[in-house]
């Protein structure tokens, strides 16, 4: 057991005969031993006060450090949490938007077929009504340049004329020759002279009146 600074003071040592201390160093020691083991307590107790303040500032900081672990530990699961929403929302996002986009691609697809078909449909129409009035219009020229073929014909033979004077003339137009013919004498003119008058008014056509329309007079 260790002494206190008491009992070092107060301790009686044995003297034997010459070999005795002298009092008086023996106690000034003492005093000496006592004041420096006095004073090592005094230190020791105020290492030991600052070794449990220093044990509870690390006591402090220890539990400072573990909040801070478990903030950090929280705003990990956080992070964490809030990247794994985020990469689910972009990615619903970015399907949403593909689907989307697929859906304005395939609709302007059909769109654009649908108009594709609709005008390659007009367009043969029209091709079909062009070939037709094309094949009209040329029918049209034919008959027309046959018409105007067989008329040039009849007119150069004559056979218009002669077929004219061979038609039956009615009671109405008889009369309006004779009218005429009273109204005004034909003089007589040579051969040649009639001729030229012919060859330059042409062959003139009288159409007989129906009989209807002479009864109506």
């Amino acid at each position: 057991m260790a002494l206190s600074p008491d009992e070092i003071l107060n301790h009686e040592f044995t003297k034997k005969g010459s070999k005795a201390y002298v009092a008086t160093e023996v106690d000034a020691f003492l005093d000496q031993v006592n004041s420096d083991y006095e004073a090592l307590i005094a230190e020791r107790d105020a290492l030991k006060v600052q070794l449990e303040q220093s044990q509870s500032q690390v006591e402090a900081l220890e539990a400072k450090r573990e909040q801070v672990n478990q903030s950090i530990f929280v705003a990990q699961e956080a992070a964490d949490r809030l990247k794994k929403d985020a990469d689910v929302e972009v990615k619903k996002q970015l399907t949403h938007a593909q689907e989307a986009a697929t859906k304005i691609i395939s609709d302007s697809r059909v769109k654009a077929e649908a108009e594709a078909e609709r005008l390659a449909q007009e367009n043969a129409e029209l091709t079909n009504e062009q070939n037709q009035l094309r094949t009209e219009v040329e029918s049209f020229k034919n008959s027309f340049l046959q018409l105007l073929t067989a008329q040039r014909t009849l007119l150069e033979n004559d056979e218009l004329a002669e077929a004219v004077h061979r038609l039956p003339i009615g009671q109405v137009t008889a009369n309006r020759i004779g009218k005429v013919a009273e109204a005004a004498p034909v003089e007589v003119s040579s051969q040649s002279d009639e001729q030229e008058t012919a060859e330059a008014q042409g062959p003139v056509v009288v159409f007989p009146e129906s009989e209807d329309q002479a009864d109506n007079h």
